[in-house]
């Protein structure tokens, strides 16, 4: 039990790292790993649902996806120029996860896997699903004046390869990202009648 608490300690490691990529385009206080992490293990539920894919397991790899930042912390794309990426999450998975026992240590193999290599529909999900939250934290930093930020979105269009995502992002950009609650304080107006 001893290995499985002190790598929910390490986990809990993710809500004190900030993301560094929006760091480097200016944005003073950039959200942290665990913020990436939950929302877009929340985009990849809906992209699955409406993919007709394995909700669970593309949830699970989504969820799992930026573990080894604990220890390589989030590595931007400048940064990730200087060194192999892949290899360094690659040991990092291995090292949190030997003391496993051999059923759960083959299960989060299979996960690492799975999402690095891409080729599940899961995995094309949950990569999407990691990519688009990119661009809704860059849509939310580029209505706050970060006028760079456009750029990411431009980038996270290209990648993205389910239809459902792509629709996503299209209503992304005609969406303000204040624009969730409009209409709720008129209907609690409205029940107050």
């Amino acid at each position: 039990m001893k290995e499985f608490i002190k790598y929910f300690y390490e986990i809990g490691m993710l809500s004190r790292l900030k993301r560094t990529g929006h760091y480097f385009a200016g944005v003073k206080d950039p959200e942290t790993i665990t913020d990436h992490v939950y929302r877009s293990t929340v985009i990849t539920y809906f992209i699955a649902k409406l993919e007709k894919a394995n909700v669970e397991r593309a949830v699970l790899l989504s969820l799992f996806h930026d573990n080894a930042e604990t220890r390589i912390g989030d590595t931007n794309k400048v940064a990730a120029r200087y060194f192999n990426y892949k290899a360094a999450e690659e040991k990092v998975w291995e090292d949190q996860i030997k003391m496993f026992p051999e059923e759960i240590k083959k299960d989060m193999q299979g996960i690492f896997k799975e999402m690095n290599e891409e080729k599940t529909k899961e995995a094309i999900i949950a990569k999407d699903a990691d990519i688009l939250e990119c661009a809704i934290q860059s849509k939310e930093y580029l209505e706050k004046g970060y006028k760079s930020m456009q750029d990411w979105i431009d980038n996270v269009k290209k990648r993205l390869k389910t239809q459902t995502a792509q629709k996503m992002i299209e209503t992304m950009e005609e969406t303000h990202p204040e624009g969730w609650w409009e209409g709720i304080k008129k209907i609690y107006l409205d029940e107050q009648i």
